[in-house]
């Protein structure tokens, strides 16, 4: 069955819609150029105002007191890997670093075939250090007349720390 429109009721429908949008624009052109005024009024307000100061600058602390890295480095050397009755599971560590560079000697009676490994390192600008060839090395850090590192050997491993103030 066919619609049957009434062009009464749809000429309704677009009257209203015209007033509508007509009154929508009446009321933002009767706003619009107060604002403006206002923006304007906010915006000199700002500007009579003097400028917030800047924000402190943050200064860098002294630098710490450099500490010469060379010198007798005394500590422990704790057991982490092996057999306690042939490696012992805290034994004093000692070392001297000259020049930026030392030489370790590591005894390891319960290894007939290598009783000694000795590692030679230098010590990069940053604090660390690395030697050793195969399965056996050491590496470490050094900082502030602080050294610590591992020691792996044949049969033994160690955690060590040591201070160049320390004295066993």
């Amino acid at each position: 069955m066919p619609k049957l429109h009434s062009a009464k009721r749809d000429d309704w429908r677009h009257d209203g819609l015209q007033q509508h949008i007509s009154e929508t624009l009446n009321m933002t052109w009767r706003i619009f150029p107060a604002a403006i005024t206002w923006l304007a009024v906010g915006l000199t307000g700002c500007a009579d105002r003097a400028p917030a100061p800047p924000p402190p600058v943050a200064t860098a602390p002294p630098p710490a007191h450099a500490v010469s890295i060379d010198g007798t480095y005394n500590g422990l050397m704790q057991l982490t890997s092996g057999m306690p009755t042939a490696c012992g599971t805290s034994n004093v560590f000692a070392l001297v670093v000259q020049g930026h560079a030392f030489r370790y000697v590591l005894d390891q009676p319960e290894v007939p075939w290598q009783p000694q490994r000795v590692f030679t390192a230098s010590i990069l600008p940053d604090g660390s250090f690395q030697a050793g060839t195969g399965v056996a090395h050491m590496r470490g850090t050094l900082s502030q007349g602080h050294m610590q590192g591992q020691i792996v050997g044949d049969a033994c491993q160690f955690q060590f720390e040591a201070d160049s103030v320390g004295t066993f």
